[in-house]
């Protein structure tokens, strides 16, 4: 279980350097073993990448003080690959473009070997994966072809370091989770959970219309925090897994909750495999209490982090 998140932000809607740091705070509770981001810098067109060894928390008194306002972030949980080893951490560059995952990639040996004048230099999953979506063989289908050659449970997320055009990707491929939200400015922020994206925001000071969890089987292309392109991945065959059959970014209830974006079908199977599927009522009351504890860690984060600059007389 690693921590992703990421952003593409209207020019005025909120601190980019600030929301980076929100995420990287909130991120931590799912990967303390390394924390990373990278970034499109508008002025010269570059792509930077800063990571290090440290929690979340700690890297985000350390990131630059002119991060872009695309950006994607990294909070690891080391399952493959040693985080003391620089070149394992997030984001991973692929030489073209670099990249963030969560999850599990179970072919990542199978599709490197695929990747034409490619040469490995780390030894996590990830590595397969962007390296195979850059210089993998050419597909029928492009870049969906590419994803839907990726096995395990992913989600991904990435910015090309080539071309002028600069994109944010985001693909979502089985289990693993994402989640989206739009500004009411129009800006695009991602998180692993809901709870982290909603705390992130408000400690950033930036107003939330809709959120949405982003449906299996989904790739997007995001350009100036719209959608410039969005597909299905092809996936195998599960009980688990069915096409998506349309995209939402949700609505805001009157109550604060959202809708939207949830795949019925796929819940169906979901209910009928689990048991739940006769009484749904424990399976909410289970749902409502971890998001109960997810809230409860990161006031309690809250609370340490001024703790530490109480007692250090540091900011971030």
């Amino acid at each position: 279980m690693c921590g992703i998140g990421a952003f593409q932000l209207k020019v005025g809607d909120g601190d980019p350097r600030r929301l980076a740091q929100a995420l990287l705070r909130g991120l931590v509770i799912r990967g303390r073993d390394s924390a990373g981001l990278a970034w499109h810098d508008e002025e010269n067109g570059e792509t930077y990448i800063q990571k290090n060894n440290i929690d979340g928390i700690r890297f985000a008194n350390q990131i630059d003080k002119s991060i872009g306002r695309t950006c994607i972030i990294h909070t690891r949980y080391a399952t493959l690959g040693s985080p003391k080893v620089m070149a394992n951490n997030h984001p991973i560059d692929v030489r073209g473009i670099v990249g963030v995952h969560n999850g599990h990639i179970t072919n990542h040996n199978e599709l490197i070997s695929k990747c034409k004048d490619y040469t490995r230099f780390g030894e996590v999953d990830t590595e397969g994966a962007f390296a195979y979506i850059m210089h993998g063989p050419k597909k029928p289908n492009g870049l969906l072809g590419r994803l839907a050659d990726i096995r395990g449970g992913a989600a991904l997320m990435w910015l090309n370091t080539n071309g002028p055009s600069k994109y944010l990707h985001v693909a979502r491929l089985t289990s693993s989770p994402l989640v989206i939200g739009k500004s009411e400015m129009g800006s695009v922020i991602l998180a692993s959970t809901k709870a982290i994206l909603e705390h992130a925001c408000k400690q950033a000071d930036i107003k939330l219309a809709t959120v949405t969890e982003l449906a299996e089987g989904t790739y997007i292309r995001f350009k100036n925090s719209e959608i410039d392109q969005i597909g299905d991945v092809p996936q195998p065959e599960s009980t688990l897994y069915a096409p998506r059959t349309s995209f939402s970014l949700g609505q805001k209830t009157s109550a604060g909750s959202y809708s939207g974006g949830m795949y019925s079908t796929q819940m169906d199977l979901f209910l009928q495999e689990t048991g739940y599927m006769e009484d749904t009522e424990p399976l909410i009351e289970d749902i409502e209490d971890a998001l109960l504890a997810e809230e409860e860690m990161l006031d309690a984060l809250d609370e340490d982090v001024e703790n530490w600059i109480r007692a250090t007389g540091k900011d971030f």
